[in-house]
């Protein structure tokens, strides 16, 4: 009962002070009764990344999400994420506790969420993934849910009344990622499709607004310049060629132009026979 007054206050006040909306909600909506487990795997840019997420969740099983414990310094915030299932984990110490705990609350039917970068990115660029929703989802046989976190500001970050977008992708089954086996390659494939899938809600949510990031923007204006270059036909090397070769037709005294006209041997020139048409 607690979850869902606090969820639903959290959901008002958030959209107050925030333009905040979701797409893709019909791809984890099922996962409330269907009973397959399952991870949801986000980018990560604000700390408030996993209320978002939680708000288009909505009510129902409670998800089971993984934070850093620096999260918790901050005592109104450690009690918040407490409220929507928030646990810490301690970076860098090979917290099992951890991961075991998750593991058995996506057996027991809940989902979890987890941002698989591990930490917090500037931008719409992500960074290396790490394993754990991997790890969690080999040993439950869970589906993994790609969510895309889009904040369409000028410095695509979090700001009072900017806006925000949580955006869903199609599920990535078990049985296709296909982790059980316990196979670096395929751990090493599910990464790769993972971050394949992230990249292209963001794709869409671009192309569908038109938005061109400025990584694009740099992207092509360097091959601009690359074919500016080229349609100038010399590059400094072929400059310096052409300078000594003028030099050279000066010293021996000919140019290149005497030197391609024929000699008047009359022996090379035959009268043009004129055809009566």
């Amino acid at each position: 009962m607690v979850y869902v007054i606090l969820l639903s206050a959290v959901s008002v006040i958030f959209r107050i002070i925030f333009r905040y909306s979701y797409e893709g909600k019909e791809y984890i909506q099922p996962y409330k009764k269907n009973g397959r487990p399952f991870v949801v795997c986000a980018n990560h840019i604000s700390m408030l990344d996993p209320i978002f997420v939680v708000m288009a969740y909505g009510c129902g099983k409670k998800m089971t999400i993984m934070g850093k414990a620096e999260l918790f310094k901050n005592p109104i915030f450690a009690w918040l994420f407490k409220q929507v299932g928030v646990f810490p984990v301690e970076r860098g110490t090979g917290d099992k506790t951890a991961v075991e705990n998750a593991i058995a609350d996506v057996k027991n039917g809940h989902g979890m969420l987890i941002c698989p970068e591990g930490t917090r990115t500037k931008g719409d660029e992500m960074i290396k993934m790490k394993s754990g929703a991997f790890m969690v989802a080999a040993q439950t046989g869970a589906d993994i849910i790609p969510v895309r976190m889009i904040y369409p500001t000028k410095d695509r970050s979090l700001h009072f009344f900017s806006r925000v977008v949580v955006k869903f992708g199609e599920p990535l089954l078990a049985e296709d990622l296909n982790l059980t086996g316990g196979s670096k390659q395929a751990l090493r494939a599910a990464k790769e499709t993972l971050q394949e899938s992230l990249d292209g809600l963001l794709k869409e949510y671009n192309t569908k607004t038109g938005y061109i990031p400025p990584i694009k923007l740099k992207a092509e204006d360097e091959t601009s310049e690359i074919v500016g270059e080229k349609s100038t036909g010399t590059s400094s090397v072929d400059k310096s060629t052409a300078t000594s070769e003028i030099v050279g037709e000066k010293s021996t005294g000919t140019s290149s132009e005497s030197a391609s006209v024929p000699s008047d041997d009359k022996s090379t020139h035959k009268p043009v026979e004129k055809t009566e048409g």
